[in-house]
């Protein structure tokens, strides 16, 4: 008896871990060569610009000068895939950012052949983590967009310098005409400004 107690236990650990593990995950991107299906997007854009749906995933494709571009939401992730392409349809580069936001995580580059060159990694200098700033934001009740959205004002999240330091820069909507700023060491996660800035929808 007392073993099943353990295993059920056990079992809810599991999953409680597994469900911490997805919350905050980051879609995974490999360093394998990728082609852009010109013709295909030809065929089906308008005006430069195609979206689909696909499972649990939202693909947006543009035309870039010079180039293609394609970016790739999850519904429930708080982050997406760019992918940009050379004007012949071979990848140059792809990544993670932030749904609004900056580049997140490894990023892999290609020259225009193709082939692949090198991999940048765009937390340099952060020791406060993309998984940090997911944690500061639910702790203090900022909601992060997951998925793709089409309007309205989302959260958002970037990158920055500020007094000669890597930093986080957070942007959330408070009020109707007004947004809450907040500024955290890169490195440590403390905070080193917030304010309150009033707000224009356009």
């Amino acid at each position: 008896m007392n073993k099943i107690i353990m295993l059920i236990w056990l079992s809810i650990f599991i999953q409680c871990q597994s469900q911490k593990i997805n919350k905050y995950m980051m879609p995974i991107v490999d360093n394998k060569y990728e082609k852009f299906d010109i013709e295909n997007f030809q065929k089906k854009s308008i005006r430069g610009y195609l979206k689909g749906r696909e499972n649990s995933n939202i693909n947006v494709q543009d035309f870039q000068s010079p180039g293609y571009r394609e970016m790739i939401y999850n519904d429930n992730l708080f982050y997406k895939i760019n992918k940009f392409f050379y004007n012949n349809g071979n990848i140059e580069k792809k990544g993670c950012l932030f749904n609004e936001g900056s580049a997140v995580g490894i990023w892999y580059h290609f020259d225009e052949s193709g082939k692949f060159v090198k991999e940048e990694n765009t937390d340099e200098g952060y020791n406060f983590k993309p998984e940090n700033i997911i944690a500061y934001c639910e702790k203090n009740k900022i909601n992060l967009p997951k998925g793709y959205h089409d309007s309205g004002y989302q959260a958002r999240v970037l990158k920055q310098d500020f007094e000669g330091k890597k930093v986080w820069w957070i942007s959330h909507q408070i009020a109707g005409d007004k947004i809450e700023e907040i500024i955290l060491d890169g490195k440590t996660g403390k905070e080193l400004q917030k304010k309150v800035v009033p707000f224009y929808n356009p």
